[in-house]
């Protein structure tokens, strides 16, 4: 098999799994064996891919495969790749600090006064770091997680949870590991609500614009009867590296 054919067939499976992966969160912490047993034989069939030795007729077979990887990509890549919005990223000719500070009071406002008018609680920092971050790097980052926190909190109240107890940005030292095509910047949340307005959370935040990838998700009943219920998760926006993608051709 052509060498280029396979590392493109690795990577896009890759990908295709990863996404597939976050996507099938609802399904194993709402009792979706199916999917969950998808995902992990989906996973373990990858692991050998790159050292199977393809019989005579494999590479018609994987080029096939390609071209119909390629179109999925297609479809996922526009969806998928995070872009901090207007609001989220510094306009050119504004100070970073400055401009952060301005948008945490407008999502203070706008997040924690509409979650006391609803009779609910989020915390007043929103996760944000302490002190403020400086230069324009952390500035930035912690931007994109502020837009995260917008986008979790405000599928929480709208899906009536009853409080959100903690905030955390994930340490950068923290993160896992990641290939150099998929990038994630994780922001951990714990929250308290009914199963219903957990999973319709969830729901939301899964099929939403833009993709935000859960993992880590872990619920747990609070009384006898389960008819309150803890959520503990990390939330993040994924976006992937140009460079990489040029190198593979999987740009339009």
């Amino acid at each position: 098999m052509d060498k280029d054919v396979r590392r493109l067939l690795v990577t896009a499976l890759s990908l295709v799994v990863f996404l597939f992966v976050g996507r099938g969160v609802i399904g194993s912490v709402f009792d979706d064996a199916g999917e969950r047993r998808a995902a992990l034989s989906a996973r373990n069939g990858l692991s050998g891919a790159g050292a199977a030795k393809p019989s005579s007729g494999a590479s018609a077979q994987v080029r096939q495969l390609r071209g119909s990887l390629y179109d999925q990509l297609a479809a996922l890549l526009p969806r998928l790749a995070y872009e901090r919005p207007d609001g989220f990223d510094v306009p050119p000719g504004r100070s970073a600090d400055l401009f952060f500070l301005d948008a945490l009071r407008r999502e203070q406002e706008g997040l924690v006064q509409a979650a006391r008018f609803q009779g609910k609680s989020v915390p007043v920092d929103l996760g944000m770091p302490v002190p403020n971050p400086t230069g324009t790097e952390d500035v930035l980052a912690a931007l994109q997680a502020l837009h995260v926190v917008n986008l979790v909190v405000s599928a929480a109240l709208d899906a009536d949870c009853a409080a959100i107890d903690a905030i955390q940005m994930v340490p950068a030292a923290g993160r896992r590991r990641q290939a150099a095509l998929v990038r994630t910047h994780g922001v951990k949340f714990d929250l308290r609500g009914t199963p219903r307005a957990v999973h319709e959370m969830v729901a939301a935040l899964a099929a939403g614009q833009p993709y935000l990838a859960l993992d880590d998700v872990q619920i747990e009943a609070l009384d006898e009867n389960g008819e309150t219920v803890r959520c503990r998760m990390v939330a993040a926006a994924v976006s992937f590296d140009r460079e990489t993608l040029e190198e593979l051709e999987l740009l339009p």
